[in-house]
């Protein structure tokens, strides 16, 4: 049987008896009533499947443009914000298979029309009494309301629970009907309609026909009597005589709210965005003096009450992702800053400021107890500004988009060298704003800062102590703080199952306490043997509570790791694994008033995939973590480390940051990533920093000068065999020397140029040796054939890398090296797979006469299809190089 379920709490069925609330609008005893459901819900036989052309629409199958940053999907409903898609059906029995009781017409579909648009507006209303910058925009689409699809049911006539009857059979004519799960075809039709009116959120809201009807109910005998909702986005049955305050009470229903009436939901249940508790709620109030406030929420005068003077209380708008917590007049949800990453430096040849980097928007982490779990955002990068001086600020671009790379040329003049300039990115419509990039427009570079130690190592090639515009950041370098005595400083704790014996972990561990939390967990832990140990052989394992043994991995809700500090960190990090293909991991870190402070996320890891998470905060403010898997996903677990690292590396532009660290006076210490390097502004390669808990130390910067590479061609570092320049036969040269003998050091190796191996200059071979050969052909090739009308017998197509993650951004080429970081060399050129969704359970509408339901649950996950793996093999035989190097065959 195929039916809508409701996520309850597990352990009601563990016991080996579903979870019954009160029942709601079904006379009788609840055994007998829940028996009549049963009976009554199950679903037609199956039969053959085909598409109808009846109320099909191209324009249905048109492609958004972009989900709202983070949604999937199956996404539909997370926050009441932004532009939302309604659709209104209104289906006409035809009297084919139950009598023809009700008839639509134009009088009864205008006032039907006109009570739920004065429903939805009422949110509107509200919406405006809590905020200046929010909105809400219900795009509402009448296709099916003025061209009714035909049904052979009569709806109101049948119980509630025959809605599966027509709602399957509305969604076999429009060509929905593609899975044997009708809430997944819903959503995939919700979905559809987003991308058919370019909306943030979509939801069905079926108007059933209760003219005639003597009551305006559904038959006795099912679980609902009058209107219901699925909440999460989904859609509501609403009888077509029920006033406007029932579309306002569903919609909220929809966007998590939940009833707080009298036999509704209970005073300790949470949901929404932010998990917030129903606090307004009759049913289990601690408070033997509670008076409900009026709310939206619940039901006869109450609910009438708030419907006429357009309030609900600030629990029941918190559910819907309705909280201002700082009172800025800007949501939570939304009231997260952009983020700004980059190095910018002064370009004396084009007398311009350089600046690359990126530009994101940032999420609130998604608390919400149901759902999906996603971390969403309606905000977007709307300008790019920057300002020199004092000076006012300046729109530079307006992508418009959730995230963008920067490429900056900013022009200055030679009587800005020396001043401040200043890029920031904006969010206009809310106010959001990023962090600001400062920086000094001069030789040196700058990059944007964050709180601890950080600097640069550049190539001092001149000797001069001082990083000159020709200049190039040195990747690859090592920092490590030392104390007074020069000696390395170790801040970091490592708790590895390896160090302990197998068997049952000791709950204090010295400085931290380790357990597990969940539906299916009673705070033991241990460690055990494991082939998937990303150190060692051990790893942590939990024990479940129903299955009365330690298990392999960790389950979603029903098993994570918690692990609580006896003083608290400012840097956490543990090591994941995936137990099955599309596995989503989280680690979690909390303050001790349980508010979340930082979060590492990863989604789509195939089996065995390994990841370190990793939370910072800057200041010591991590008082516990919390390791998981969510949306159903399977992991294992490795390796705690709390305490911030004390040592770094150098990126590709040849910064470095030291993160968290706790206030003292240290030493910083450079080691260059190749042998023989002088230090030139420091005599022993150390730099003294007095470094306090408030603030950032920027510029501890090193210069280091290193001997020209014997193995770099001195006059074209990219001309690998030193002949006719640069062309793809130098790449293939690359290519065949790291088959035959892989990536190497060149120190002591007797090869004596031609060919020039190390292209990059720091006396390895490797991929970004072949990379930028490769960018060096593209960009000659881009800029010959920037003009019109260009023919050429011998031009060459660009070579193209893919990224190893396809849906990550590409690496950002850095100012300083003019370089990729990293060198791809085999990607994921294929990657399907499908999960079902965690079914939500029917809402019940607020009038008096209803009272509640009962469901079981039951949760699964779909098919994954295996991922197809290409590499881009040095041996030449992906297809990509094979057409590449055909295009010069002669």
């Amino acid at each position: 049987m195929l039916r809508f379920q409701t996520v309850m709490k597990a352990s009601f069925l563990r016991f080996g008896r579903a979870y019954v609330p009160d029942l709601w609008g079904i006379p009788g005893p609840h055994l007998s009533a829940r028996k009549t459901f049963m009976s009554e819900s199950k679903r037609p036989k199956s039969r053959q499947r085909h598409r109808r052309l009846s109320f099909e629409s191209l324009e249905m199958r048109r492609v958004m443009a972009s989900l709202p940053f983070g949604a999937t999907p199956a996404d539909t409903g997370e926050f009441m914000l932004g532009r939302i898609a309604v659709t209104p059906i209104l289906l006409e029995s035809d009297g084919s298979t139950d009598l023809n009781t009700e008839n639509w017409n134009s009088a009864h579909v205008a006032s039907v029309m006109n009570n739920l648009q004065e429903g939805l507006d009422w949110w509107k209303q509200l919406l405006a009494t809590k905020s200046s910058v929010h909105t809400i925009d219900w795009v509402i689409d009448r296709t099916f309301v003025d061209n009714r699809p035909s049904t052979p049911y009569e709806p109101i006539n049948r119980v509630s629970n025959a809605y599966e009857l027509w709602v399957d059979k509305f969604l076999d004519d429009t060509g929905y009907k593609t899975t044997f799960d009708l809430e997944q075809n819903l959503r995939n039709f919700n979905q559809a309609q987003r991308e058919k009116m370019n909306t943030d959120w979509s939801f069905t809201i079926f108007v059933v026909n209760s003219q005639n009807d003597r009551d305006g109910t559904f038959a006795i005998g099912g679980t609902f009597s009058r209107a219901f909702a699925f909440a999460g986005g989904l859609f509501m049955v609403v009888p077509s005589v029920r006033p406007a305050s029932t579309f306002a009470h569903e919609t909220g229903h929809i966007f998590w709210a939940k009833d707080e009436y009298t036999g509704g939901s209970s005073y300790s249940d949470r949901r929404g965005y932010y998990d917030a508790q129903n606090t307004n709620a009759t049913d289990g109030n601690p408070d033997p003096n509670f008076q409900q406030q009026p709310s939206i929420m619940s039901a006869g005068s109450v609910l009438e009450q708030a419907y006429a003077q357009v309030v609900s209380p600030s629990a029941t708008l918190a559910m819907i992702g309705w909280r201002d917590s700082d009172s800025d007049g800007i949501f939570d949800v939304l009231d997260v800053p952009l983020a700004l990453e980059g190095t910018g430096r002064l370009n004396p040849t084009t007398n311009s400021y350089a600046f690359r980097g990126t530009a994101t928007v940032q999420t609130l982490p998604n608390r919400n107890s149901s759902g999906l779990q996603n971390n969403i955002t309606l905000n977007r990068i709307g300008r790019i500004e920057y300002r020199i001086g004092n000076g006012a600020w300046i729109s530079l671009s307006t992508p418009n988009k959730p995230t963008v790379d920067l490429d900056l040329q900013i022009p200055v003049s030679i009587l800005d060298v020396g001043r401040t300039i200043e890029i920031r990115a904006i969010d206009p419509r809310i106010g959001i704003v990023s962090n600001t990039f400062s920086g000094v427009i001069g030789g040196m570079a700058d990059t944007t800062t964050r709180h601890g130690i950080q600097g640069f190592v550049w190539q001092d090639g001149d000797q001069s102590r001082g990083w000159d515009a020709s200049e190039v950041g040195l990747p690859g370098a090592n920092l490590r703080l030392l104390d007074t005595n020069r000696q390395p400083i170790d801040l970091q704790r490592i708790l590895d199952p390896d160090a302990y014996p197998e068997g049952i972990l000791p709950g204090n561990l010295g400085g931290v306490r380790i357990d597990t939390i969940g539906l299916d967990a009673i705070g033991t832990i241990g460690v055990f043997d494991d082939l998937a140990a990303s150190t060692g052989s051990k790893i942590f394992k939990p024990y479940s509570f129903w299955a009365k043994r330690f298990v392999d991995s960790f389950h979603d809700q029903d098993q994570q790791l918690r692990a609580r500090f006896d003083v608290p960190t400012s840097y956490v990090s543990i090591d994941a694994i995936a137990f099955t293909d599309n596995s989503s991991v989280r680690l979690d870190a909390y303050a001790a008033d349980g508010t979340i402070v930082a979060q590492f996320e990863r989604k789509g890891m195939l089996r065995n995939d390994r990841v370190t998470m990793e939370v910072g905060t800057g200041e010591a403010r991590i008082a516990y973590v919390i390791a998981r898997g969510f949306q159903n996903s399977y992991i294992k677990l490795d390796n705690l480390r709390f305490g911030p690292k004390a040592s770094a590396r150098t990126s590709v532009d040849g910064s470095y940051f030291l993160e968290n660290i706790p206030a003292g006076n240290y030493l910083v210490e450079v080691i260059s990533p190749v042998a023989g390097a002088i230090p030139t502004n420091t005599l022993d390669g150390t730099l003294t920093v007095a470094y306090g808990a408030q603030r950032s130390v920027t510029h501890v910067d090193f210069g280091l000068y290193l001997e020209p590479s014997p193995w770099q061609n001195p006059n074209l570092p990219e001309d690998v065999n030193g002949l006719d320049g640069v062309n793809p036969i130098d790449v293939l040269l690359l290519i065949n020397d790291i088959n035959q003998y892989g990536t190497r050091s060149l120190i002591g190796s007797p090869i004596q140029p031609p060919p020039y191996l190390d292209v990059d200059g720091d006396r390895n071979i490797g991929p970004l040796d072949v990379l930028r050969v490769i960018n060096y052909i593209n960009s000659m090739t881009s800029s010959s054939s920037s003009g019109r009308g260009g023919e050429g017998e011998f031009a060459a197509p660009p070579i193209e890398i893919a990224s190893l993650h396809p849906t990550e951004n590409p690496p950002l080429r850095s100012f300083a090296t003019e370089r990729l970081e990293t060198a791809p060399t085999t990607w994921i050129v294929d990657r399907t797979g499908s999960a079902a969704l965690r079914p939500q359970g029917p809402e019940r509408c607020g009038c008096p006469a209803c009272v509640n339901w009962c469901e079981a649950m039951d949760e699964g996950t779909g098919p994954v299809v295996a991922n197809a793996i290409v590499g881009l093999t040095p041996d030449l035989s992906a297809p990509e190089l094979d057409a590449y190097f055909a295009a010069w065959d002669d």
